[in-house]
């Protein structure tokens, strides 16, 4: 009697679909830092704005658009995972078993993708609130000289 290998073993088809609630998770956190974002930028340009106003609104557009990029993965990541159950209860019982594994992992990079742009975003904003820090400190200063 052989030990069965996992080439042996079918994944379970309700796997990927275990895994929908976190992508859901990262879904929402993303689209409300998207949303937050993009109100502050809609306050830099309801006004004439200084050079340093107009350079960070620069930089939080970019902000914006990694956090559409990680936003379009992990909704294509979560219609991937929906796709590799619904094809493992389906194929369950055909030759074709490979097909919803490959789904699945497709998805799994999709969501190490967009994770790895939402801590790209994280570093950048850190960056982008440091030179407001450095920027309004020189302002102060200037102001009490």
């Amino acid at each position: 009697a052989r030990t069965p290998s996992r080439k042996d073993l079918p994944m379970e088809w309700f796997v990927p679909i275990t895994i929908l609630p976190g992508v859901g998770m990262l879904i929402l956190s993303t689209t409300s830092q998207m949303m937050a974002v993009s109100s502050e930028i809609g306050t830099y340009l309801s006004k004439p704005c200084s050079e340093f106003e107009h350079m960070i609104s620069d930089k939080k557009i970019h902000q914006l658009r990694r956090l559409t990029w990680a936003t379009a993965l992990l909704y294509s990541s979560a219609a991937l995972l929906v796709l590799s159950g619904l094809l493992g209860a389906i194929l369950s019982e055909t030759s074709i078993m490979a097909l919803p594994d490959i789904i699945l992992y497709l998805a799994a990079v999709l969501v190490f993708i967009a994770l790895a742009i939402l801590i790209n975003y994280g570093f950048h904003t850190i960056n982008i609130r440091t030179l407001q820090h450095e920027h309004s400190h020189k302002n102060r200063m200037a102001n009490n000289a």
